[in-house]
């Protein structure tokens, strides 16, 4: 079943829940204006969180080629709900064949497993179909990545020198920059690459966790040079 679909199933259940705890609070003797006061506020917040988690922006191709770092891959098809092992090879394969299949949208909905699986489970029988496979062979996304240079970035966006002298500090692991280079000393990141990546939602997610991860990295990092 398709995360749509199965958002769409799953919410019926919380529908369902959500009237019945509604009931349960009259039941209880307590006013029916706090009864349809807690029903809706719990269906908002429900909607809310899964718009605004689970509708997420579709990265398109020339943009995926240009992720160099298996760890960036990694988060990204976590958010998208894909399989997250393997080489940067068959981590980009799988998001390039789901930027293709989404390559009219510019959002997309996604799902956590049990979500898929509850939806499945309350779907009708249908007669088994064949999910067409995307053929993605490996010259060309050597060929793809060859032909995308430093000067590219997200959005075909191209590097600009007022934008570094603008920043302050580096959009990876918050260090302070100087305004002039191109790559973070601290922890190495593309300054340029990821400060255009951040001012999408996708971007933001996945910031947020790699952050998260080279923040604690340099914080446990021992020094060996200068050591006594």
């Amino acid at each position: 079943m398709e995360p749509k679909q199965a958002w769409g199933a799953f919410s019926l259940v919380f529908i369902v829940a959500d009237v019945l705890v509604g009931v349960i609070i009259d039941w209880l003797g307590y006013s029916h204006l706090l009864a349809l006061l807690v029903a809706i506020v719990a269906m908002i917040t429900y909607l809310y969180v899964v718009y605004k988690r689970y509708h997420v922006e579709v990265v398109p191709e020339s943009d995926i080629v240009l992720f160099d770092d298996p760890d960036d891959l990694r988060i990204l098809s976590r958010i998208y709900g894909l399989e997250d092992s393997g080489n940067i090879q068959a981590l980009r394969q799988r998001l390039v064949a789901f930027a293709r299949k989404n390559k009219d949208n510019a959002f997309v909905w996604v799902a956590p497993k049990h979500v898929v699986k509850l939806g499945s489970a309350l779907e009708m029988p249908q007669a088994a179909s064949s999910i067409p496979q995307v053929p993605l062979g490996k010259k060309m996304i050597a060929g793809t990545l060859q032909a995308s240079t430093l000067k590219t970035l997200p959005g075909g966006r191209s590097r600009s020198v007022t934008r570094r002298t603008k920043m302050r500090e580096c959009p990876v692991c918050d260090a302070k920059v100087a305004g002039k280079g191109s790559i973070c000393e601290a922890c190495g990141a593309d300054l340029e690459f990821y400060s255009v990546l951040r001012q999408s939602r996708v971007g933001k997610r996945l910031l947020a966790q790699k952050s998260g991860a080279v923040r604690r990295k340099l914080r446990y990092e021992v020094p060996t040079l200068g050591a006594k």
